[in-house]
């Protein structure tokens, strides 16, 4: 009679856990048109004619911001701690400086070796200060929060949520 309860309460964490899976997708496919949409509004031609980079920031900002939304209010109605704290300062300020030497000397290289075979890219849009200020700006500051914002820290979170909070202490302690 154990065995059957544990082989029912096994079963319905697997579905409840598909469910959520499904519902991750569902919200950030949702939010990434949302965020198109809300682009598409805006006269992002005014600030840049050659869309290199207005358009994909609005986007961006409109997916972190709604992103941000629900995981304040998930993290209040679920008491769930979705870990953006600083953590180890003196840590992480090792880490970033060690990719960031390791990044720019792999870049440095790439891109001496790419001029020396003339396979530097082609743009779609003139190399001016507007330009290279703006897609810098989305690639450097946008990209990556935005992105880490709702492809990482929600669905992790919630998937551990679901799992249950020894799988979450166990988590925490190998990612973090």
């Amino acid at each position: 009679m154990m065995k059957m309860e544990t082989k029912q309460a096994d079963q319905k964490q697997i579905l409840l856990y598909g469910i959520m899976i499904l519902l991750l997708l569902v919200f950030q496919k949702v939010l990434s048109k949302v965020g198109g949409m809300v682009a598409d509004l805006l006269p992002c031609e005014r600030f840049d004619p050659y869309k290199a980079f207005a358009w994909v920031s609005v986007h961006h900002i409109t997916e972190m911001l709604i992103a941000l939304a629900i995981i304040m209010i998930l993290s209040k109605l679920l008491k769930v701690d979705f870990s953006f704290g600083l953590g180890d300062r003196k840590k992480g300020t090792k880490y970033v400086v060690v990719f960031t030497v390791i990044f720019a000397g792999v870049t440095l290289i790439c891109h001496i070796l790419m001029l020396i075979y003339n396979m530097l890219p082609v743009y779609d849009f003139p190399l001016n200060k507007n330009n290279i200020l703006g897609t810098l700006g989305f690639q450097l500051l946008l990209s990556g929060p935005a992105e880490e914002i709702l492809y990482r820290a929600l669905p992790i979170t919630m998937l551990l949520y679901i799992l249950g909070k020894s799988v979450c202490a166990s988590w925490r302690y190998v990612y973090y």
